[in-house]
């Protein structure tokens, strides 16, 4: 069995949500049958934006979060944060353990599940800086999915509300205003795209009949079948 190694802190929360999925979703009836999981819950690296200096740029950190995850018995890494994807081969690279694109497994697992369907339309629910990055739209510009962007004052609002989720204020007023932008698409028939770490925290205040997609939930499962293989 191999062991997992998460390179987490960005948040916490977010870190907590993957692991808590990873032991709810393996098949395992004794303790001995989860799979091993070191985790490197590292809040200090620098906030990930997009457009970044040299000086302030999270990638040293990353990097040396995942060597010490490798170090430590990692056989294999994954992210749970999207918008630090956007230096997804450089981490890649400073490593001899593969490093598993939460962004790539996501796009994977969509197609395969949306292969027959007529309507593949998501909105996307990420970070400004995920967004700016095209992370998501590069992965899917060879494929039939059309992404839905929210216009600039909706991002605002995805924004506001991913900083609240990061504090612990995930409550029905935090949520009430995406709430609101989430259902303005409810007659496009698209599906909501989860595509921050933040936003499947805040599942159990969303209230929609749309079928939302949890990448966290994705690398999950992904994660215990490559370490159970």
């Amino acid at each position: 069995m191999k062991t997992i190694g998460i390179l987490g802190g960005m948040g916490p929360f977010a870190t907590v949500d993957l692991f808590q999925k990873i032991v709810i979703n393996t098949p395992a009836c004794i303790d001995q049958e989860h799979p091993k999981i070191i985790i490197y819950n590292n809040p200090t690296i620098p906030p990930r934006i997009f457009h970044t200096t040299e000086e302030n740029s999270p990638l040293s950190d990353l990097i040396q979060t995942a060597i010490v995850l490798e170090q430590t018995g990692a056989d294999f890494i994954i992210m749970p944060c999207h918008t630090a994807h956007i230096w997804y081969e450089q981490i890649k690279n400073a490593i001899s353990i593969p490093f598993y694109s939460l962004i790539d497994e996501t796009v994977k697992a969509m197609k395969e599940e949306y292969h027959s369907s007529k309507n593949k339309k998501a909105l996307l629910l990420a970070t400004s800086h995920t967004i700016s990055s095209k992370l998501y739209q590069n992965a899917f510009s060879n494929s039939d999915f059309e992404l839905l962007i929210p216009n600039r004052r909706e991002q605002i609002i995805v924004d506001s509300t991913i900083k609240a989720a990061k504090k612990g204020m995930i409550n029905t007023h935090s949520v009430a205003e995406l709430n609101f932008v989430i259902n303005s698409y409810y007659n496009q028939g698209v599906s909501l795209l989860m595509g921050c770490t933040e936003i499947p925290l805040m599942f159990s205040y969303f209230t929609t009949e749309m079928k939302m997609i949890d990448p966290t939930l994705l690398l999950a499962k992904f994660a215990i079948n490559q370490a159970l293989e």
